[in-house]
């Protein structure tokens, strides 16, 4: 079990389980000695008057009922009883008894003996037993008896009850621990929703915001993010100051190659090299915009003026290579994303329909929930369906009829994904050709 909640509510559960069954047993094992008790000190009084009867009337059968006048012993077996036995055999018994006797173990002394005995039809009784003497000088044994059907419901429903009580009681006290884990686990909800929202801002975790059993783990998290940011950092300087590096040497290598090439020599296949050269650097400068912190994802790029810009520049290149271009951009629509970024994903999808289609090219944005969808289609050949995820692949190239890098598409899929963004491709339905869907988060 990984979860803190669940092994909290569990816990909290099991625990509660062992206090309802303990505290179950032990309060009704008290009650019910409790109860036990005050049946015994209720034999006890009967005894009392049974042995007063009994010296009154010196044992008399027929006086004895008289001076016992209760009607439980007056009803046959109705479950209270009482009974004497002198030394000579001599028996007295309550009219309850019917002709029926008490059996009882022989008492060796005067004391007192409760006891559980068999009663007549077939009651379990409860006897108290004692020998005493009375004034005449006679010893007698004097037994009172009461059914325990009366007490054994009651100690039945008494422990129904205290069952009950103590699972509401259990209950209530699960219902406490999973408040109280939810209360507990609060800061930790609230320090996962600040670290996500690290990825959209800058800035520490607040960590005089938690409690003091949480602050060292926010310190460590702030320490780590800062050290991540470090690492970031000198990576992103590292692979600019190796492109930049590789820069300079390329294009001194270039204007050598073109020198040569003027004076004849065969040197077109360096040429097309250092183009792919160059463009593995445009795309490792595309990466490194692409991966810089989020804070670039706060800017908000405004599609009426950058497509307004790129549509007049497109279609001029388009009327001079015999195409036309079409565009349907829904006014007012603002993207979370840095306009350079976004120029340069539109630039490349362009470049690309430009190269590939036959005579028109239409672009088109549209909003979508809280997606603005950015759709490039041409009336060209299109992109194999088996194709499809090798043309988002750095240097991949699906046709060498015409030059490239095979790196256009792989920048733009760098930046969508830098920005959390979605790309697609597929075949237009109205053009037949190539058809690539992009999707970046809107601003609102």
């Amino acid at each position: 079990m990984k979860s803190l909640r669940q092994r909290a509510v569990a816990g909290g559960a099991v625990w509660a389980t062992i206090v309802v069954l303990a505290g179950t047993n032990a309060v009704g094992s008290y009650l019910e000695s409790l109860t036990l008790s005050r049946f015994d000190e209720l034999l006890v009084a009967r005894h009392t008057q049974v042995v007063v009867a009994l010296a009154n009337t010196g044992g008399d059968g027929d006086a004895m009922p008289l001076q016992l006048t209760d009607p439980v012993y007056q009803r046959p077996f109705s479950g209270n009883y009482w009974q004497a036995t002198n030394g000579d055999g001599a028996i007295v018994v309550s009219r309850s008894m019917a002709d029926a006797l008490l059996s009882v173990a022989a008492t060796a002394d005067a004391d007192a003996d409760i006891q559980s005995i068999a009663g007549p039809a077939g009651q379990t009784l409860r006897a108290l037993s004692q020998k005493v003497t009375i004034d005449d000088g006679s010893t007698w044994t004097v037994t009172v008896a009461s059914s325990t059907a009366s007490i054994e419901a009651d100690q039945l429903e008494l422990r129904r009850r205290l069952r009950i009580s103590f699972a509401f009681v259990g209950l209530l006290a699960t219902a406490g621990a999973l408040l109280l884990v939810l209360f507990t686990l609060r800061p930790l909800s609230q320090l996962r929703k600040d670290v996500t929202a690290r990825k959209e801002q800058e800035g520490e975790l607040p960590v005089d915001d938690y409690p003091l059993e949480v602050k060292p783990l926010v310190t460590d998290i702030n320490d780590l993010l800062e050290r991540n940011r470090d690492i970031i950092d000198r990576s992103r300087r590292q692979t600019a100051d190796l492109a930049h590096a590789l820069k300079t040497p390329s294009a001194v290598l270039r204007n050598e190659l073109f020198e040569l090439q003027q004076q004849g020599t065969d040197v077109q296949g360096g040429i097309n090299a250092l183009d792919r050269l160059d463009a593995q650097l445009k795309h490792s400068f595309a990466r490194i915009k692409s991966n810089q912190d989020s804070a670039s994802e706060r800017e908000v790029t405004s599609l009426d003026v950058s497509l307004g810009r790129l549509g007049r520049a497109f279609t001029a290149l388009a009327k001079n290579n015999d195409r036309e271009i079409s565009l349907d951009v829904t006014p007012d629509l603002h993207a979370k994303i840095n306009q350079i970024d976004f120029e340069e994903i539109v630039g490349n999808l362009m470049d690309n329909a430009l190269k590939w289609s036959k005579a028109s090219i239409r672009l088109s944005a549209v909003s979508s929930n809280d997606w603005i969808r950015l759709v490039v289609e041409d009336d060209g050949d299109g992109i194999a369906e088996s194709g499809g995820d090798r043309a988002l692949i750095s240097g991949q190239r699906l046709d060498v009829s015409k030059p490239g890098t095979g790196l256009g598409l792989a920048i733009v899929s760098d930046l969508v994904s830098a920005y959390r963004g979605t790309i697609e491709l597929g075949r237009s339905e109205v053009l037949g050709g190539a058809k690539v869907v992009v999707a970046l988060r809107a601003s609102t």
